[in-house]
């Protein structure tokens, strides 16, 4: 029977930054996807020519560092990305406007996907990390010693650590009878790449529409975003024309970078937010997507995920120095310091949601004054930056 220092499932962004934060700590290990590997190959939208997704990510400067850290050319970012100096959130539905410094990239996910899984192919991981493909998870048993891994191909694996980084649907979460707490949106996210008459000039842009928040996300062409629309209406939205469309985001914009001129085919997806009520049991952890999802208008869901995994790989580098600790401690200790964490910023995320959602004319008096009086606190906007820059 094959034994690993660590078993990853889930070969996403969060599961295999984990596989190369504890790789190059020495130790031995095993990451496995139900999905084909990485191939540099994603599903693209033509706009005007160019070939873009919109699926994409914010990374914030905390997430870079890691990154980079890990193996990620530096360069990378600025070639593959766009870099954002600024984001600006208005009221669609009253007057208020805030405007936040910024910083980070914008980047779509099979880019920075096939980044990090080359860095888990140079050689000098590659020789301690195994990889498989088209795999699942069937069964699991655990002790105090080690966790016993049944696969879909039909072979049993111990690990000293398994580390469940299987997304929202979590097949691990479920074998390790971790419960959790989710709830749908009355919103599903409708998104496109689009081009429009004014440059984007590297700043992320959302509006708060009666049928949702409506954001624009820079992309390296100076007048192409992808739009992010989390609506009541996306159905409707999804099925009318391209012009109409194309007005319909031109108006609920307020026009802020002037008229929609084009759009890339639109795609919709279901909104929720969940948390596992625990993060860890026995020799196995939650990371990511596993433990916990967010609404996408804070932007954070994925910087969330790769703070888990350097909060994990801390706590397993400590656990190397100090032969004192038990692993079942080590795996608390990074749980008392994430779940605090993540649970402010889905309450967060869940609350603003909310303040936006009531078309109650008081309500949007009080968003708006609100919204007017924080563009005047330098000091709480300084915060609110050093937050959304990776540092909670």
């Amino acid at each position: 029977m094959a034994r690993y220092d660590f078993v990853i499932a889930g070969a996403g962004l969060v599961g295999l930054s984990a596989a190369l934060a504890l790789t190059r700590q020495g130790l031995k290990g095993l990451i496995f996807d139900h999905g084909l590997a990485p191939s540099g190959a994603s599903a693209t939208t033509q706009v005007l020519g160019l070939d873009r997704s919109p699926r994409v990510s914010a990374i914030n400067p905390v997430s870079v560092n890691f990154l980079t850290q890990l193996g990620v050319d530096p360069a990378f970012f600025d070639q593959a990305g766009c870099a954002v100096s600024g984001m600006t959130v208005w009221d669609g539905d009253g007057s208020g406007e805030l405007s936040l410094p910024s910083a980070g990239y914008i980047i779509e996910n099979h880019r920075l996907l096939n980044a990090v899984f080359n860095a888990i192919c140079q050689p000098s991981i590659a020789e301690a990390l195994t990889q498989q493909f088209e795999v699942g998870i069937v069964d699991l048993q655990q002790n105090d010693a080690t966790v016993s891994i049944t696969l879909t191909t039909g072979e049993t694996i111990e690990s000293g650590l398994l580390i469940g980084a299987d997304g929202s649907a979590s097949r691990t979460r479920d074998l390790l009878g971790i419960r959790s707490v989710a709830w749908r949106y009355d919103q599903t996210a409708l998104v496109c790449v689009s081009e429009t008459a004014l440059p984007h000039q590297g700043i992320a842009r959302q509006s708060f529409t009666p049928e949702g928040p409506l954001a624009f996300l820079p992309l390296p062409e100076p007048n192409h975003s992808v739009l992010v629309w989390s609506s009541t209406q996306a159905q409707a939205q999804l099925s009318c024309s391209d012009k109409e469309f194309s007005a319909m985001v031109s108006v609920h914009s307020a026009r802020a970078l002037g008229s929609v001129t084009a759009i890339g085919a639109r795609a919709v997806f279901p909104l929720q937010q969940q948390h596992a009520i625990r993060y860890t049991k026995g020799r196995s952890v939650l990371v990511g997507d596993a433990a916990h999802s967010i609404h996408p208008l804070a932007g954070q869901g994925l910087n969330l995920g790769f703070a888990d995994v350097i909060g994990l790989s801390q706590a397993i580098e400590n656990l190397r120095l100090d032969q004192r600790q038990s692993l079942s401690e080590a795996l608390r200790r990074y749980e008392a310091q994430r779940r605090p964490v993540n649970l402010r910023m889905t309450a967060a995320t869940d609350l603003l949601k909310r303040v936006f959602d009531p078309p109650s004319p008081l309500l949007r008096l009080a968003r708006s004054t609100g919204m007017r009086w924080l563009q005047d606190q330098t000091r709480l906007k300084e915060a609110l930056s050093l937050a959304a820059a990776g540092h909670l």
